[in-house]
């Protein structure tokens, strides 16, 4: 028996050795709550190390429209600025795998979990992007959202974030159309989250930066001399970007003229559902 003992003990031994370098966190949707690049990291945490904890907020428009979204068991979404991934996810010790059947795998580092709080270091190297980093790794902060989801697609769906893709040509009228109208869908999805939340100030108007001025009394687009550099590099170029501002323009001029008795986040909504209603109809 005592070989036996002793075979048992090892293994035991060598079990918490390895699952205890084993990182995992529950599903559900995680903000975006601040970003490091590998230099800024090394930097702060020679400071303090409480620097570059994992619930450490910080205030850029960029981390209010990234997030990442585990759901299904094994479904994924990632979306970092003009990055957008999704597809199947699992735990691989330490690392959290994602892949993509159409742009590949990535594995992210689990540097750290606290309650409600992750820390991922990835490489997006491999990916095309005109705004994430990606000569260096980066360190991501996550915060779990609760807010429930009440209406659908929600601003955690792929469906909804197809405008991050960021096109490789110039695209036809359609396409460009097709690109503006889905973001509106993500406007439409990120105010009706906020509302949802009953904490406002945890988002950020211009976590859409859009050629749309979002007010208290409703919604105007701006003239096209004012529209964010960041909005028309959504497009392949100014041209195409032009041609989404008159499709916008259209929609605006001939959308429902209906009046509410709201103000607010709820009014932008209705605002913004009214206008995706037009410009679906000259699609």
């Amino acid at each position: 028996m005592k070989p036996l003992l002793l075979l048992l003990f090892a293994f035991s031994l060598f079990s918490c050795t390895f699952f205890g370098k084993k990182k995992e966190f529950p599903e559900g949707n995680y903000q975006m709550i601040f970003g490091y690049s590998n230099e800024e990291y090394r930097k702060l945490k020679s400071e303090s190390s409480q620097n570059v904890e994992a619930d450490v907020y910080g205030n850029d428009p960029t981390i209010y429209r990234s997030f990442l979204s585990l759901h299904d068991k094994d479904q994924f979404v990632l979306a970092i600025d003009d990055i957008l991934l999704f597809g199947k996810y699992r735990f691989n010790g330490d690392r959290l795998a994602l892949t993509d059947e159409k742009k590949g795998s990535i594995a992210l580092d689990i540097v750290k979990v606290k309650k409600d709080f992750i820390q991922l270091r990835g490489d997006f190297s491999q990916f095309n992007s005109a705004r994430v980093p990606t000569t260096e790794r980066l360190y991501l902060n996550f915060a779990l959202d609760k807010t429930p989801i009440r209406e659908t697609p929600s601003k955690f769906d792929s469906q909804v974030n197809l405008w991050r893709n960021a096109p490789v040509r110039t695209e036809s009228e359609k396409e460009i159309k097709e690109r503006a109208l889905n973001f509106v869908d993500y406007s439409i999805a990120y105010f009706q989250h906020i509302s949802s939340s009953g904490t406002h100030h945890d988002y950020r108007m211009d976590g859409i930066e859009s050629p749309i001025i979002y007010a208290e009394n409703g919604i105007v687009l701006k003239a096209w001399t004012d529209v964010p550099e960041s909005w028309k590099e959504l497009f392949y170029n100014e041209q195409n970007a032009l041609i989404a501002y008159r499709y916008l323009f259209d929609g605006f001029k001939y959308g429902s003229k209906e009046e509410y008795h709201v103000t607010g986040l709820l009014l932008i909504t209705f605002y913004l559902k009214n206008l995706r209603n037009s410009l679906a109809a000259h699609l």
